[in-house]
């Protein structure tokens, strides 16, 4: 049994990196970042480093329950875009990270590297290469809640036929690049992190990897009142590329056939990072709402929630949101992945713009059929989603290095 401390007596050390901050508790990133330090600050004293986080820098980046030894912002802008490709091209490694001033963090975090930690605990890959021989510690653990490999692979294969030329060419340059950055990590690390059984087959059941699941926090009062014309929203945060692809999916091609077979719906599209999407504003039916302060009251008057992904990495905390909060889904089949959800038991998976929109229509006028996947729903939830999970996952993982 893991006791907290090792022979000496003193707490264990643990270093953790996170690309986003803790607190507010408004994005799947930032879920899972609190997460993971509720789990490791019960096992020591934790130090915590935010790199590249885009989060105001006025509030502490940690839940208010979790304690921690210290914490910092590192930051720095990053590169111009033509030195960042040229980085990127001489180093072979995607512009993503090629483009990020590691040498102002290594300054930054110096103070810190001088200390011997018990556990280092990367918050993806990219923060694993940059950190390796820096870092000194008994055991370091990568934590790849995206798998990059997977996630391009679907970009390329959804996007083949739109995009522009210069962007699928450096997704297809890159690939192979994110492919050596995982096999490095997955050969030095002591232990990778993945959030489904699904990403730990696609690094072929390797005995170091570890499912420590997404979650959602269960919500103090599930409010279900809605009204007025049948409403599908999507919540997201619209800096990624694979919301942007979704919420345009979603606005030009599945709300318009949703349309011609109820013409009063609409798609409301909430979250943070909203001007990036803002060129969708104007089309019939669609609510570009943007960020709010109560997700809750969102989905308590949402007909459907809708995730329209078509590419991207990890487990879809949008589909845990709305088990948690009893609200009936119609997803793409990447959208639900790695969680478990059975098409027709715990929501509906279509993959094509005409089908999902029948599905949302279906599931706004058949009340019995939406209640039999709520309950389900929120039942597949409450066995494997809430955070205790999460916190329960971490520690297994951990302890047998420690």
């Amino acid at each position: 049994m893991l006791t907290g401390k090792p022979a000496s007596e003193r707490p264990l050390r643990i270093l953790v990196t996170l690309p986003d901050v803790a607190w507010p508790l408004d994005g799947g990133k930032r879920l899972r970042c609190a997460g993971v330090l509720r789990a490791l600050s019960r096992l020591g004293e934790v130090d915590v480093a935010l790199l590249f986080s885009s989060s105001s820098a006025q509030a502490p980046p940690v839940p208010p329950d979790v304690v921690v030894r210290r914490w910092l912002r590192a930051s720095p802008p990053t590169l111009p875009r033509p030195r960042a490709v040229l980085a990127s091209v001489s180093r072979r490694v995607p512009v993503h990270v090629g483009a990020q001033r590691w040498d102002v963090v290594g300054q930054q975090l110096s103070p810190w590297l001088t200390e011997e930690y018990d556990l280092a605990w990367y918050g993806g890959l990219d923060h694993a290469w940059a950190l390796k021989g820096h870092v000194r510690a008994r055991r370091h653990v990568v934590d790849c809640d995206d798998v990059e490999t997977e996630k391009w692979k679907a970009y390329l294969a959804a996007r083949g036929g739109s995009g522009s030329s210069i962007e699928r060419l450096q997704r297809r340059i890159e690939l192979p690049w994110w492919q050596r950055i995982q096999d490095d990590v997955l050969r030095w690390s002591d232990a990778v992190i993945v959030c489904s059984s699904l990403d730990r087959a696609r690094l072929g059941n390797d005995r170091k990897v570890h499912v420590v699941p997404n979650t959602y926090p269960r919500p103090t009062a599930v409010r279900r009142a809605p009204s007025g014309p049948p409403r599908m929203t999507m919540i997201a945060n619209y800096q990624t590329d694979q919301n942007v692809d979704a919420a345009e999916y979603a606005v030009r091609e599945v709300l318009p056939e949703l349309r011609r077979r109820m013409p009063d719906a609409r798609l409301r599209l909430v979250g943070r990072d909203a001007q990036t999407i803002e060129h969708l504003r104007g089309a019939p039916g669609l609510d570009l709402v943007g960020p709010v302060d109560d997700v809750a009251t969102e989905l308590a008057r949402a007909t459907v929630a809708v995730v329209p992904m078509r590419f991207g990495g990890g487990t879809r905390l949008k589909i845990l949101e709305a088990f948690a909060h009893r609200v009936p889904v119609v997803s793409t089949s990447l959208g639900c992945e790695g969680l478990g959800a059975r098409d027709g038991e715990h929501l509906l998976i279509r993959d094509d713009a005409a089908t999902f929109a029948v599905a949302c229509h279906d599931l706004c006028t058949d009340e019995q059929r939406a209640a039999g996947l709520v309950a389900r729903g929120e039942q597949l939830y409450e066995a494997g989603f809430t955070p205790d999970a999460a916190v329960a996952a971490v520690r297994e993982a951990v302890a047998p290095l420690l």
